[in-house]
C-alpha cells in the first residue's frame, strides 16, 4: 500500500477567532460583567476557543469584538501572528458599522463564516436571556448583506462547539490551508523552454502568480546541462550503488545508468540552487538531448524527499496540480496521461515517462532503457517500468483555461499488478463512471491530457482548497 510522505516540520497553521457581539447589550446593561448574559458569553467564547482549538493548528482569541477599539486590537494580534484565515462568528446579534470595520482590515485574509449555535438545541422555553445568548443567526443574517454587496464571497459552516460533523469539517479546513501554504511564494522550474507541440500546457506567469501564487523560474537547457556537468562522480557511484541494491536492472548498460543519473541528481542541484517546489521538465527540448546525453527519468532522492513534484513535456500547470493532489493525499503522486481505454472492463489505462516516486510502484521497479529515446540519443537512456499500487484513486487535472484555472477530478480504483505495458510506469484505473461517457464530458470541458494520480479520496479536501484559491472546480461523479 502506498507509503505516506515523510513528515518534514510544517509551519504552524493559525487562525483568527472574530466572535462579534452588538454594543448595544453594553447600552441596556445586559452586558455588565456580573449579568448572566455577560457570563453565558464568556463561557461560550472560552469553549469555541477550546473547540477550534482541537480542529486548528492554533487559535489567536483575541477577545469578544463589539468596537472600534476591539477591531484595532484584534487585527493588531491577527497581523502579528500571521493568521492563515479569519473564522467569523456571531456569537450574539452585532451591527453593521464594526463588522464593516472588521473587514476594510481584512484585506486578503481568507474569512470563514461560521452559523453558530451556542448548545445545538433550543430550551423547551427561553427567557430574555436566553433569547439574546441564540441571537448569533440575526447578526450572521443582517450581516450578510453588508458582505454580500461588497462581493464577498461566503463560505459557511454550521454547529455548535463539540459537533462531530463540524470538528471533520474544520480539521479539512486546517488540511487545506497547508495546502495553501504550501503555494504560497512557491517557486517553480521550468527547464528547456515550453513545449510547443502541446498550446494546452502553455502557462501565463501573470495568471500563475496573481491566482495560485506561484512564480515560474526558466531554466535554459544550457544552464540544465552544465549543472549536470558539475555533479560529482562520487555522487553518482553512490546513486548508482543505490538503484543496483534495490532494482532490477535489465538492458541498460553502464554508460547510460551512469549518464541517466548524474542527469537526475543535477534536478536535485536545480532545485536548491533556484530553491524549487515544483519543476516541469520539457523533456523532449532537442538542445537538452544533445547537451546532456538522456533525459532524467529516474527519481531526485532529496527532492523528493522534501515533497518536490516533477512533471514532464514542460506543464508545470500539472505539475502544481501534482503539488496540490499530493498535499491532499499526504502520499506521493503520479505524473501520467489517458493513454487509451478498454470499453468492455471499463478501464483506463494511464501513465508517462518522466519522473516518478519509487513509492509509487504496486510491485516493484525495473529499471528499463528509455523506449522512445534509445535510437534518437548517445546512450540508451535509463526510466522505471512499474504499475501502480491497487486502491482507491482520485485523479485530478489541473488547467489554465485562458480565463482562470480549472481543476477537475473523478475518482475511480487502481487494479495494480500484473504489469500491463511494456517500460512505462502506468496504472489501469477503473473509474467510477463508464469510460466512454467520462472521456467524452472530459473533451467536451477541456483539458490538457495530463492527470496526477494519487491514493485515497481526496475530492472534497480539494474542492475546498479550490474555493479558497478562487480556482473553478469540476467533478465528474
Amino acid at each position: 500500500m502506498m507509503t505516506d510522505l515523510p513528515q518534514a516540520p510544517k509551519p504552524r497553521i493559525k487562525i483568527g477567532l472574530a466572535a462579534m457581539c452588538a454594543a448595544w447589550f453594553k447600552q441596556i446593561g445586559m452586558h455588565e460583567p456580573d449579568s448572566c448574559l455577560a457570563r453565558a458569553l464568556q463561557q461560550d467564547y472560552s469553549r469555541m476557543v477550546e473547540f477550534l482549538g482541537s480542529c486548528f493548528d492554533e487559535v489567536i482569541a483575541p477577545g469578544i469584538i463589539s468596537s472600534p477599539s476591539d477591531v484595532a486590537h484584534a487585527m493588531e494580534k491577527f497581523e502579528e501572528e500571521q493568521v492563515d484565515a479569519v473564522v467569523l462568528v456571531h456569537i450574539v446579534w452585532s451591527e453593521d458599522p464594526v463588522l464593516l470595520n472588521f473587514l476594510d482590515r481584512c484585506r486578503d485574509t481568507p474569512i470563514w463564516l461560521w452559523n453558530y449555535h451556542p448548545t445545538g438545541i433550543l430550551p423547551p422555553r427561553l427567557t430574555v436571556d436566553d433569547l439574546f445568548r441564540f441571537s448569533g443567526t440575526v447578526g450572521m443574517l443582517q450581516g450578510s448583506a453588508p458582505m454580500q454587496k461588497r462581493g464577498l464571497r461566503l463560505d459557511v459552516f454550521s454547529g455548535s462547539p463539540g459537533d462531530a460533523s463540524l470538528m471533520q469539517d474544520l480539521r479539512e479546513r486546517n488540511a487545506v490551508l497547508h495546502i495553501r501554504r504550501a503555494f504560497r511564494g512557491l517557486r517553480a522550474g521550468q527547464v528547456a523552454g515550453r513545449c510547443e507541440a502541446m498550446t494546452g500546457t502553455f502557462v501565463d506567469d501573470d495568471a500563475l502568480k496573481r491566482t495560485l501564487g506561484v512564480t515560474r523560474v526558466a531554466v535554459t537547457a544550457a544552464e540544465y546541462g552544465a549543472t549536470c556537468e558539475s555533479v560529482v562522480p562520487g555522487r553518482v557511484d553512490r546513486y548508482c550503488a543505490e538503484l543496483r541494491s534495490r532494482f532490477e536492472i535489465h538492458g541498460v548498460s553502464e554508460p547510460s545508468l551512469r549518464i541517466a543519473a548524474r542527469n537526475t541528481l543535477a534536478l536535485d542541484d536545480l532545485v536548491d540552487q533556484h530553491g524549487l517546489g515544483a519543476v516541469a521538465i520539457q523533456d523532449l527540448d532537442e538542445e537538452l538531448h544533445r547537451r546532456v546525453g538522456t533525459r532524467p527519468c529516474l527519481y531526485p532522492p532529496r527532492s523528493l524527499e522534501r515533497g518536490v513534484v516533477f512533471s514532464a513535456e514542460a506543464d508545470l500547470n500539472t505539475a502544481l496540480g501534482l503539488l496540490a493532489a499530493s498535499r491532499a493525499a499526504g502520499t506521493p503522486a503520479m505524473y501520467s496521461e489517458i493513454f487509451t481505454f478498454d470499453p468492455r472492463e471499463n478501464v483506463l489505462l494511464m501513465g508517462h515517462a518522466g519522473i516518478h516516486d519509487p513509492r509509487l510502484a504496486g510491485d516493484g521497479i525495473t529499471i528499463v532503457p528509455d523506449l522512445e529515446y534509445r535510437q534518437a540519443d548517445v546512450v540508451e537512456g535509463a526510466w522505471m517500468e512499474f504499475i501502480l499500487a491497487p486502491g482507491p484513486v482520485t485523479c485530478v487535472s489541473l488547467y489554465d483555461t485562458g480565463e482562470g484555472y480549472r481543476m477537475t477530478v473523478f475518482e475511480g480504483h487502481s487494479l495494480g499488478p500484473p504489469r500491463r505495458l511494456d517500460g512505462w510506469g502506468h496504472a489501469v484505473i477503473r473509474p467510477r463512471l463508464d469510460v466512454v461517457a467520462l472521456l467524452a464530458r472530459l473533451a467536451r470541458r477541456g483539458m490538457t491530457q495530463h492527470f496526477a494520480i494519487v491514493h485515497g479520496s481526496v475530492t472534497s479536501l480539494l474542492r475546498a482548497w479550490c474555493g479558497l484559491m478562487g480556482v473553478e472546480f469540476c467533478c465528474e461523479e
